[in-house]
């Protein structure tokens, strides 16, 4: 690391500081000269708001380096020590590949769905950088979205429109329901909305009939190819054969969460005009694709992409990994791994994963549901073998609100600790079976540590 500070760029940050205030003396960790090459690694903890693991009070995050992220002597508190990233609720936070920069849209509130870039320059010393930009007319203020590609933003929002129904009281008859979808892409580098695009979702004829429905889009990916993005979905149902009478004398048709689950399907457009959308259906579970708050998607070294679903029934597998053809554009349905099969688990539920090359990914999972459990294993997905970590407490764990894991070279770095108790990173290579114990993390009643970057 460099140890010393251009006079020029130290100026330009204390200038930063005090109009962002994102900077103060007591900072852990040094504040370096922008164009240094250290690699940096953020630590992010949730705070809770109103319930122990609720992570609706804001979110807050720390550097360190990939030294101290190893060192079992060196100890993180992020809620005392590190800098408050503007969110009304946790923020969605996205990094860099090279860990220089955040990003983060903010999440509900007065300025729910601004975006702003950040430089991490190291212990509570994050810089503003850029514009900000306001991404809420398009996605409203709480979007979902992921760094989709290197350098590249994607936000969308799928609401559900409202019932269409024939007929009149008592005799009403179910027609459909179907989806308003709004999708931007976002410059990182220079940041930016560069593209939009809004268009109502429907899902087949058959489908719609039987009262499936689009509820919620998520993670979306840009393919290698660079010329389609992949975005997970979650579809709900009702049943069309049961209704209230609202207050405005209207039906109001209700859940059915007793039939199948829709199979899992993914909107796919093209890249990078965000036109042209087509939904395409995996016929190897029935599940979500949309995940809650991390990354779901990924593009292997072989070029297809990798996605998780989640969601499905119990007794019918747990978790699975499916494959989007690189050449088709479409599932391959010739591959899934099923990660009740591999792990020898029943009912997994896989609350975040890595892809971190050569076909080899590490899971974050739950069993018997989401936040039963918090278990790591690492994943050969060509030739579908597994080794399991023994991580303390698994049992006691709750990954629910995890947001990322950091890779750098071939070691994986992952913030474990139970809500509101002290934890450590553990560091993984993924070229071997090791897992050492790594940095200290400090915790505070209620909260959690959700992510590394």
């Amino acid at each position: 690391m460099k140890n010393y500070i251009h006079k020029s760029n130290l100026l330009a940050a204390v200038a930063l500081c005090l109009i962002f205030g994102s900077c103060s003396k007591d900072d852990k960790g040094p504040i370096v000269d922008p164009d240094d090459n250290t690699r940096w690694i953020t630590v992010s903890g949730a705070l809770m708001e109103t319930e122990p693991g609720d992570g609706d009070g804001g979110t807050m995050v720390f550097s360190l380096t990939p030294e101290q992220a190893k060192d079992p002597n060196y100890s993180v508190n992020v809620f005392d020590q590190g800098a408050h990233v503007k969110s009304d609720r946790t923020a969605r936070l996205q990094a860099s590949a090279d860990g220089k920069y955040l990003y983060n849209i903010q999440y509900t509130g007065d300025d729910g769905g601004v975006f702003q870039k950040y430089l991490v320059t190291g212990g509570k010393a994050i810089v503003a950088q850029g514009n900000q930009v306001a991404t809420a007319t398009y996605v409203t203020t709480s979007p979902r979205w992921l760094k989709a590609a290197e350098g590249v933003g994607v936000a969308v929002r799928a609401a559900a429109k409202d019932v269409k129904f024939t007929g009149t009281a008592p005799n009403f008859v179910f027609q459909e329901r179907t989806a308003d979808v709004n999708v931007i892409s976002l410059d990182l580098n220079d940041p930016k909305i560069s593209a939009n695009s809004s268009f109502e979702l429907r899902l087949t004829d058959q489908e719609i009939a039987q009262g499936y429905y689009v509820s919620r889009i998520d993670v979306p990916v840009v393919n290698k190819a660079g010329d389609k993005v992949y975005i997970g979905a979650a579809v709900s149902k009702h049943n069309t054969s049961s209704f209230t009478i609202g207050t405005t004398g209207l039906p109001v048709f209700a859940a059915d969460n007793v039939s199948d689950k829709s199979w899992a399907k993914t909107i796919v457009l093209d890249y990078p005009s965000l036109k042209n959308p087509k939904i395409i259906t995996s016929d190897k579970t029935r599940a979500n694709t949309n995940g809650y708050r991390s990354t779901q998607q990924y593009v292997g070294s072989d070029g297809h992409v990798y996605q998780s679903t989640s969601g499905e029934a119990k007794g019918k597998g747990g978790s699975k990994i499916l494959r989007i053809n690189s050449t088709t554009n479409d599932y391959d349905n010739n591959y899934v791994l099923s990660l009740d099969q591999v792990l020898g688990v029943t009912d997994s539920y896989l609350e975040t994963w890595k892809y971190v090359g050569d076909g080899i990914a590490y899971v974050v999972y739950a069993v018997g549901g989401t936040g039963k459990g918090g278990y790591i294993a690492k994943i050969n997905l060509n030739t579908k073998t597994v080794v399991k970590y023994n991580v303390p407490n698994s049992d006691k764990l709750n990954f629910r609100q995890i947001q990322n894991i950091a890779q750098i070279g071939d070691e994986v770095f992952i913030s474990i600790a139970e809500v509101g108790k002290d934890g450590n990173i553990y560091v993984f290579n993924k070229n071997t079976e090791s897992m050492t114990v790594g940095a200290k993390l400090i915790n505070k009643t209620g909260n959690q540590y959700i992510g590394t970057y």
